[in-house]
C-alpha cells in the first residue's frame, strides 16, 4: 500500500513540474507586478499590492501571503509572468508554491506558485529585500473589482 501510495505521489509529482517547466517555455498569458511587505519571526506574514496586465488591461490586486524562515521586517518588488490564464475571473485564487530557485544577483528571489484553477506564476524579485520570495509557502491574490470563478467542480 505504501509502496502504491509513493507511486501515485511520484507520478502526480511529474506532472506538477512538467506543466510547470512548460509553462515557462512559452509567452506569459499576463505579467504580475508585486510590492509586499513582510513581518516574521521565522514564520510571518506578507501583504501588498499588485497590478496585473491582461489582454492589454491594467487590474489592481490584493496579496495576501505566509512567509516561512524569515526574521524582521522587509519589502519586496517582484515582476511574474502569468501562464494559463483565459478568463480574468481564473487569476483570483489561493496560491500554493510549487517551487523557489536561488537568489538572482543582487539578493533577488524566484517563486513559481500555481492556484486552483491551474495558473502559474513565477516571480522574480526586482529588487533588494526581494529574498522574501524564496520563504512564501503560498499567497492569496484578489483582482480588486473583478468576478471571480467559482471553485466548484
Amino acid at each position: 500500500m505504501r509502496r502504491t501510495l509513493m507511486h501515485a505521489v511520484t507520478v502526480a509529482s511529474l506532472f506538477l513540474v512538467s506543466s510547470v517547466l512548460s509553462a515557462a517555455a512559452q509567452e506569459p498569458d499576463a505579467i504580475l507586478k508585486v510590492h509586499t511587505t513582510s513581518i516574521a519571526a521565522g514564520v510571518g506574514y506578507s501583504w501588498g499590492g499588485g497590478m496585473l496586465t491582461f489582454q492589454g488591461q491594467a487590474y489592481p490586486c490584493r496579496i495576501d501571503g505566509l512567509a516561512v524562515g524569515e526574521v524582521g521586517i522587509s519589502s519586496a518588488d517582484a515582476l511574474g509572468n502569468v501562464y494559463h490564464l483565459t478568463h480574468l475571473a481564473d487569476f483570483s485564487g489561493s496560491y500554493t508554491a510549487v517551487g523557489t530557485g536561488g537568489a538572482l544577483g543582487g539578493g533577488g528571489g524566484i517563486a513559481t506558485m500555481r492556484n486552483q484553477h491551474g495558473v502559474v506564476i513565477n516571480l522574480a524579485g526586482t529588487s533588494r529585500g526581494a529574498n522574501i520570495l524564496v520563504g512564501v509557502q503560498g499567497m492569496k491574490i484578489t483582482v480588486e473589482g473583478a468576478p471571480t470563478a467559482s471553485t466548484e467542480p
